[in-house]
């Protein structure tokens, strides 16, 4: 059986973004996070200069709901 290539949620949250430390001390994870934000900016097409949305990083999760474990 192979293995099946990871969506781009998927792909973002593999990416450890929470924090170790006291707020933006955790610079691996606010780095993560610059990284996450990227990708999904990539994603969803925005990186595109015809794009409307061109530019913005305004609600990129929205396509993602949010899952409560």
């Amino acid at each position: 059986m192979t293995d099946l290539p990871m969506t781009p949620e998927e792909q973002v949250r593999s990416i450890q973004t929470d924090t170790t430390a006291y707020g933006a001390t955790d610079i691996t994870a606010m780095e993560n996070r610059v990284l996450a934000m990227e990708m999904l900016y990539k994603f969803a097409g925005r990186d595109n200069p015809d794009s409307t949305m061109n530019g913005l990083y305004t609600a990129l999760w929205a396509p993602y709901p949010t899952q409560a474990p």
